[in-house]
């Protein structure tokens, strides 16, 4: 049976936060596992997090500083957590909801940060029980403990950026596109000599394309 190795792992991922009910916190859910190769090569089985634990006393801190001098830390002694987290699995994700302490002065600066888009990663540090060496000379963990979750200012997953950037970029994406083809359109139309007998695809595309940009238009 291997040796139960610690690890830390680096998202950038975050979900929006739902506006607060009043009277009740505010949470920010952050992805914290995709399953995927990490930055060690190792593959965490994302149905194999043990999480009863770390629900129990669901520390968040900041950059895996806990005040002990370790390898996560600054060695400060007056670091205490910024807040609490609540870890689950649901889909192909491990997902965690933070909310951070409103009776200190900088956990409320961290909040401030993540709400305005300027802080957008966590990492957890876990503890791996089950695994085996896979072909990348990392480890697949089918099993493993989460120990802590932090915000942190350095991302080590280039793969993972926040949600709500990616539904805008490929918005944005789909929205050139669709101009481009207006106006190529737009550009064989004027130039055409005489209709052609065949239907007309190019009306089609362009008749696809200004209702693309007219969906965008109402999102807005």
């Amino acid at each position: 049976m291997p040796c139960p190795l610690s690890r830390a792992r680096l998202f950038t991922v975050q979900k929006d936060a739902a506006a607060p009910i009043d009277g009740a916190p505010r949470l920010h859910t952050f992805r914290a596992n995709d399953g995927d190769f990490d930055r060690y090569n190792d593959r965490l089985s994302v149905q194999g997090w043990m999480l009863d634990a770390f629900n129990v006393n669901p520390v968040v801190l900041y950059n895996h500083d806990d005040g002990s001098g370790g390898f996560f830390g600054t060695g400060r002694k007056d670091v205490l957590p910024i807040g609490k987290g609540r870890a689950y699995v649901q889909g192909d994700a491990l997902l965690v909801d933070i909310e951070f302490d409103q009776e200190d002065d900088f956990a409320r600066k961290v909040e401030s940060k993540v709400a305005r888009g300027i802080l957008n990663a966590v990492s957890v540090r876990y503890l791996m029980h089950r695994y085996h060496e896979n072909e990348r000379g990392g480890f697949d963990c089918e099993q493993q403990e989460l120990l802590e979750i932090s915000v942190v200012t350095i991302p080590g997953n280039q793969r993972a950026v926040r949600v709500k950037e990616l539904a805008d970029e490929r918005a944005a994406f789909i929205q050139d596109v669709a101009k481009a083809v207006v106006a190529i359109l737009d550009e064989r139309e004027r130039s055409k000599a005489a209709p052609s007998p065949a239907p007309d695809v190019n009306a089609l595309a362009k008749h696809t394309a200004e209702a693309l940009l007219q969906h965008f238009k109402e999102m807005r």
